[in-house]
């Protein structure tokens, strides 16, 4: 990796990690409508690629139930 696309790569970490608040009401009802429009029903099993803060996966977790299955999985570049 050169050291420009490193740089570039650890701005964007820095500037992920630095938002404040990122699990606000607003990302929290994005999730909640993003799995409404995936249509899950009780006993299904979900991915969540490139979760994020997983709010979609725990949402998801929520509409499958104890039966189902929900994980996130995401990428740590530390």
């Amino acid at each position: 990796m050169t050291d420009s696309l490193s740089a570039y790569k650890q701005q964007i970490l820095n500037d992920f990690n630095n938002r404040p608040d990122y699990e606000n009401e607003f990302h929290k009802r994005a999730a909640t409508r993003l799995v409404e429009l995936a249509k899950l029903r009780s006993h299904q099993q979900v991915l969540d690629i490139a979760s994020g803060t997983g709010l979609a996966a725990i949402v998801a977790a929520q509409f499958v139930g104890a039966r189902g299955f929900a994980s996130p999985l995401d990428t740590d570049a530390t």
